[in-house]
């Protein structure tokens, strides 16, 4: 069988339709990260975590990715180095619904988002003043004092940012707050901000997004849990960055 695309997360979809070159930037055990210019995804089996720059391929040799290999977008194709990735199966995959028509009480909403808390624990010292600036709406501040900050492949204070931009998507106030990091980010966090300033979070977010919203504190601990695997500690920061946004 030869490698073919099942589905792709909306950021994923963007960015193949982008720039037509691009490079292998990091290969792990079942995935990969793939830059196209400004753009990026991440070429994955599907039961790796989904996020909105997935892409859910199968038949991949994985042991034979390089970082530095080149990346090839084009009508139907993705070539990874030497391997042609069939294009012309896949299908849009976009995360659960976020926003809700009705949401609970104020007091129902801050419950869940504690319990949620609870499962990410409290912030470094280095993120903390940034998130407290969000929290008191100082949007500006808080980018300047979280963007690109922090241990991760995408920094802590870009995930937090992505977390604050998605819940203020949800609520429909949204954020500009890439436009602030742009000179800040990593360049894969930046890509991670916007999908989110759009309310493209992974599954386990778009879950927890939707557990606030409902006032539903086991739920909302439910979604945290699966959340914080997403990445090395990438879930965890989101966390936090939701919950400044919806204190």
């Amino acid at each position: 069988m030869s490698p073919r695309a099942l589905f792709a997360g909306p950021g994923a979809l963007r960015g193949l339709r982008g720039a037509p070159h691009g490079v292998v930037e990091l290969v792990l055990r079942r995935a990969a990260y793939v830059r196209l210019g400004d753009d990026w995804l991440l070429v994955a089996e599907p039961g790796v975590p989904f996020g909105p720059l997935s892409l859910g391929v199968v038949e991949v040799r994985w042991d034979e990715l390089r970082p530095g290999q080149p990346a090839r977008a084009g009508p139907g194709r993705l070539g990874l180095g030497h391997q042609p990735v069939s294009l012309e199966e896949v299908r849009e995959r976009r995360p659960a619904v976020t926003r809700r028509h009705i949401r609970a009480a104020a007091a129902s909403t801050a419950a869940a988002a504690a319990a949620a808390l609870e499962v990410a624990g409290p912030p470094p010292r280095a993120v903390e003043p940034g998130l407290l600036s969000l929290q008191r709406g100082r949007i500006r501040d808080g980018v300047w004092r979280l963007a690109g900050r922090g241990d991760g492949l995408t920094p802590a204070g870009d995930d937090a940012l992505a977390g604050y931009a998605a819940w203020r998507q949800s609520m429909g106030a949204p954020a500009a707050v890439s436009a602030l990091a742009a000179n800040r980010s990593s360049p894969l966090g930046l890509a991670y901000l916007r999908c989110a300033e759009r309310g493209e979070l992974p599954d386990s977010g778009a879950g927890v997004l939707a557990a606030l919203h409902a006032g539903d504190r086991d739920a909302a601990r439910t979604a945290a849990l699966a959340l914080r695997d997403w990445g090395a500690s990438s879930g965890t920061a989101l966390l936090w960055g939701i919950f400044a946004a919806a204190a």
